[in-house]
């Protein structure tokens, strides 16, 4: 069975697709990718995965990879295919685990299916736009999206279709220059010692194969409200977050901490955005394990 490529159909008529890595009978987390990003990104975890024993199962967001659109939908909506996903492939109980931009989705899942969680894994993640503070040192292209999204969210959707088209569309590396001047050392020595900048770069040009439609509307969603409050989040949550990450800022890691009830946090002086998720990604898995 091709494991890297699979699609369920949902009640709705759309297909989500999805990939699974590590142990086919381990415990199972459900994977957020990042933004701009997809299923494949996972894979850069999938050997501690079958390390520990961990079922690590990563669908693509509505309109990414082999996801279709979904129009007009919202943070929260996702939380529904996660649990026509979950129920398909016969699981009661799993986690969450969210990086970056799937931190939103994690965290809703954690609002609107506690019942069905062991744990909420949120990992660098995006925070609320209206954060004090939310972009306090994130790198000037994020800044001025965010921004954008929240105040002029047409020109910033189409500003997004157009980013993405011309730093991912044709096959470009995952990461612009000008962001990766900024990174702190950690982060650019993840990056150069490992395959994660294939995989992050193979994972972003995925996320662009039905093009950038999906992407830009999923990006926009960061900068509206959640669509539910933090403190309706029942789910046992933790959180990972580097005090030295340029792309989610620190702040918005500290912001969540407070405001998501009983959420255990991290937070690690040296790491940045890439760092973190996939050096220390064999302590972040075993917290759901343990959960």
């Amino acid at each position: 069975m091709d494991r890297i490529n699979q699609q369920i159909r949902l009640r709705d008529g759309r297909n989500l697709g999805f990939a699974e890595y590590g142990v086919e009978r381990g415990a199972p987390i459900v994977y957020f990718h990042g933004w701009p990003s997809s299923r494949l990104e996972a894979r850069a975890m999938h050997d501690v995965c079958i390390e520990i024993g961990v079922r690590l199962i990563a669908p693509d967001r509505p309109g990414f990879g082999l996801s279709d659109f979904k129009p007009r939908r919202t943070i929260p909506d996702f939380s529904s295919d996660v649990t026509e996903l979950t129920q398909k492939l016969g699981l009661n109980r799993f986690s969450v685990m969210g990086i970056s931009g799937g931190g939103p989705y994690a965290a809703a899942c954690a609002a609107r299916i506690p019942e069905r969680l062991s744990a909420a894994l949120l990992v660098c993640s995006v925070a609320p736009s209206d954060a004090p503070d939310a972009t306090k040192g994130m790198v000037a292209t994020n800044r001025c999206l965010l921004s954008m999204a929240r105040h002029f969210p047409r020109v910033a959707q189409c500003l997004a279709r157009a980013c993405l088209w011309v730093i991912w569309g044709k096959g470009r590396q995952a990461i612009p220059k000008q962001i990766e001047a900024r990174l702190p050392p950690a982060d650019r020595q993840a990056l150069d010692s490992s395959d994660l900048r294939r995989i992050l770069t193979e994972s972003s040009i995925e996320a662009l194969r039905r093009g950038s439609r999906g992407a830009a509307a999923d990006g926009l969603l960061y900068g509206k409200p959640w669509g539910f409050s933090l403190n309706e989040i029942a789910a046992a949550v933790f959180l990972w977050h580097g005090e030295s990450d340029v792309i989610v800022p620190a702040t918005m890691g500290h912001y969540l901490a407070q405001h998501i009830p009983g959420c255990q946090a991290r937070f690690y002086p040296q790491d940045g955005h890439f760092s973190l998720p996939f050096t220390r990604c064999r302590e972040i898995l075993k917290a759901a394990l343990q959960s």
